[in-house]
């Protein structure tokens, strides 16, 4: 049920949050604090918990909204394939893994050399393919929506092993396919068409 009262309070403790460690100032923490004092209903609570997110994202600062999925840092690193074939080689930087969009195009994308946490790739395949090609050293965790589409994966991968990288796989698919598959798999493939 929607408390009114609960969801101010969780809208300030992430607001001194951000303003704890610089993300804004005090000017904006004041005035996004009488915009919360302000509050009436659910869509205004929505409209103050997106700039809240807003700035996080902003500032490069991993978030974890409440269905599980993993809101994305805003990066430089975006390729886009339309009408035709990309292969990458996935770095993080900072936690980021970088934004592929495949636009009745193809991306083929390289995971496997990750630092020790969380890093996170974003994915969109629109009429396209995206294939995910990832080392077996890597925790894989899906969190990609398929609308009209195929997500081809194998079960969330090392799951249990802490001391792993994890890869958070987020965005969608939409009209399109995406395959997530281990390094072995793919080079097993790459022999049988050789052969």
């Amino acid at each position: 049920m929607f408390n009114i009262d609960e969801e101010k309070d969780n809208l300030v403790k992430e607001l001194s949050e951000q303003y704890s460690k610089n993300i804004i100032t005090m000017e904006e923490y004041e005035r996004v604090l009488e915009y919360i004092n302000k509050i009436e209903t659910k869509k205004e609570v929505n409209i103050i918990e997106k700039m809240i997110r807003e700035n996080d994202i902003e500032n490069n600062e991993l978030t974890a909204i409440q269905n599980n999925e993993t809101m994305v840092p805003k990066t430089n690193e975006k390729y886009l394939s339309m009408f035709s074939w990309r292969t990458t080689n996935v770095k993080s930087i900072n936690g980021n893994g970088g934004e592929f969009i495949s636009l009745f195009g193809t991306n083929r994308i390289i995971v496997d050399n990750l630092p020790k946490g969380k890093t996170v790739l974003n994915v969109n395949s629109v009429f396209g393919l995206t294939e995910i090609i990832v080392s077996k050293n890597i925790k894989i965790i899906n969190k990609i929506m398929p609308v009209f589409s195929g997500i081809f994966s194998p079960n969330e991968i090392n799951r249990e092993n802490e001391k792993l990288p994890e890869l958070y796989i987020v965005g969608k698919a939409i009209f399109g396919n995406i395959t997530i598959k281990t390094m072995d798999e793919f080079k097993k493939e790459k022999g049988q068409e050789g052969d």
